[in-house]
């Protein structure tokens, strides 16, 4: 296989769109000629004709109402064997796994989908899916993306976790253990805790006072934070901070400035920039169109 391109996450008026819904047909003269990677995972559902799948160069049939899930980072291309395919896409971005303030337990389902190397089973029978009712849920999500109604983008977030959810049960089962991989890395080990602590501590914590509560060096913590959850500690952070001045904004009477000092900003003016970067529009622009809307 050729050497794989990245492909970016799909932005609307430069904001990153967490779930994104795709109708793809594809025919047997049309083969994807190089394989891409993503941070981005990705569901795949066969609703007619049959495809081969390659990830990290090794082939998998993938038949009429079955399901794939691409991890993220993962290489892969596609061809259609039958005449004509055609299969669901949905795109979903890690952070949609990292909204809610995790516990543990929470956290050891979620870490497996982001390790390119798992070796968790990437294809589920149409058996498994129909009896999970997984194909209502991915005809949902492709109808809320297209109708756009009022509150679509929560409906889509409730979908791919409900999938989600359906796929760790299935492995449990079936006897693979539903937690990150050990690599003998401390970071893999004790990631459920670091993000328990970050999520508790996020205002004020950084990126050293974690490594040396949990023992790791600083620069192995860097290289492994943002290895395993595809983005880098600083990110996360701001992540995790905008997530709460939106609710802030809404729910509280406390001005830009307050809010910037509550959430430990260096400056008000910092705190809009990385709230614009995020959301593309500035706090008093954002809780405006939510009023408006």
């Amino acid at each position: 296989m050729k050497k794989a391109v990245l492909e970016k996450a799909k932005d609307v008026d430069g904001v990153t769109v967490p779930v994104e819904c795709i109708e793809m047909v594809k025919a047997v003269d049309d083969p994807d000629h190089f394989a891409h990677y993503h941070e981005f995972l990705e569901m795949l559902y066969l609703t007619k004709g049959k495809m081969n799948i390659w990830l990290n160069d090794k082939l998998f049939e993938f038949d009429e109402g079955e399901l794939i899930i691409i991890n993220s980072n993962e290489s892969h291309r596609l061809e259609s064997v039958a005449d004509e395919s055609r299969y669901i896409v949905i795109k979903f971005t890690p952070k949609l796994l990292c909204t809610f303030q995790q516990t543990p337990g929470e956290t050891r389902y979620i870490l497996p989908f982001l390790n390119e190397k798992s070796d968790q089973p990437r294809v589920y029978s149409k058996a498994f899916a129909d009896a999970a009712g997984i194909p209502a849920l991915l005809f949902d999500a492709i109808n809320e993306w297209n109708e756009k109604g009022v509150g679509f983008e929560l409906a889509l977030k409730a979908d791919v976790l409900k999938v989600i959810r359906f796929v760790v049960k299935y492995l449990s089962d079936k006897g693979f253990a539903v937690k990150a991989s050990v690599t003998g890395a401390n970071i893999q080990q004790t990631m459920s805790n670091v993000l328990q602590y970050i999520n508790e501590n996020f205002v004020s914590v950084s990126e050293k006072d974690v490594a040396d509560r949990f023992g790791i060096s600083y620069s192995y913590f860097s290289r492994s934070f943002k290895q395993t959850m595809n983005m880098s500690f600083k990110e996360y952070i701001n992540y995790l901070k905008i997530n709460e001045a939106q609710k802030l904004l809404l729910t509280s009477p406390d001005s830009i400035q307050e809010i910037s000092e509550k959430l430990g900003f260096s400056s008000s003016s910092h705190f809009i920039n990385v709230f614009k970067k995020q959301k593309n529009c500035s706090p008093k622009q954002y809780k405006k169109n939510v009023a408006k809307n």
